[in-house]
């Protein structure tokens, strides 16, 4: 009779500790509760946030930097004192950034460059650009250019556009600049430079 009563207790602890294992198996695999999120099923990030070099949203600084490059200045010999529109440029410029925090900012760029060094010649270039920036990594702006040229006139409409790639604090801005006239005088010209970290 001891003998029985010890085997069915051994069967009942058994039962017990096999029933134990399917509930704690049954909670570990149950799904979240509806308006829960399980922790292993996050929301994919946005293009932006894997990507972006975002800035909170208001004022971000000023970059600015060296610019060197080349212009083509169509009808440059009409000026008198330039033999070539084969023109090296070398400036300085700035980037006032005005971040909106989701990677597309509005920009303001001044710069100053001078023109014709490879001539023996200085001629000065002021511009004034407002743009966006997208990701701080694409730019294209639009503004107004102070310079003399064949035509006669000193201003001008100029259009830009960059691709600012990162290399640790710096940027190394690859910039295309047009500059149209109604005479044939345009400009076109291509420029690398340096952007030292933000200020600001």
């Amino acid at each position: 009779m001891q003998e029985e009563t010890c085997k069915e207790f051994k069967m009942l602890t058994t039962l017990i500790a096999a029933l134990s294992l399917n509930v704690a198996h049954a909670e570990e695999t149950a799904p979240a509760p509806v308006g829960e999120t399980a922790p292993e099923a996050t929301n994919p990030p946005r293009f932006s946030e894997m990507y972006a070099r975002k800035s909170p949203a208001g004022f971000d600084g000023v970059r600015h930097g060296f610019r060197a490059g080349y212009v083509y200045a169509n009808q440059a010999e009409k000026t008198g004192y330039l033999s070539s529109p084969n023109l090296f440029a070398i400036g300085y410029e700035a980037e006032v950034r005005v971040a909106s925090g989701e990677g597309l900012d509005f920009i303001i760029v001044p710069n100053i460059t001078l023109l014709g060094l490879n001539q023996g010649v200085a001629l000065p270039s002021a511009s004034a650009l407002m743009g966006l920036s997208l990701f701080d990594t694409f730019k294209a702006g639009v503004g107004a250019n102070l310079s003399p040229s064949s035509d006669g006139n000193w201003v001008h409409m100029v259009a830009a556009v960059a691709f600012v790639p990162a290399v640790g604090k710096l940027q190394l801005p690859i910039a295309v600049t047009y500059i149209p006239s109604e005479t044939g005088d345009f400009r076109v010209g291509a420029s690398v430079g340096v952007n030292w970290p933000k200020a600001g």
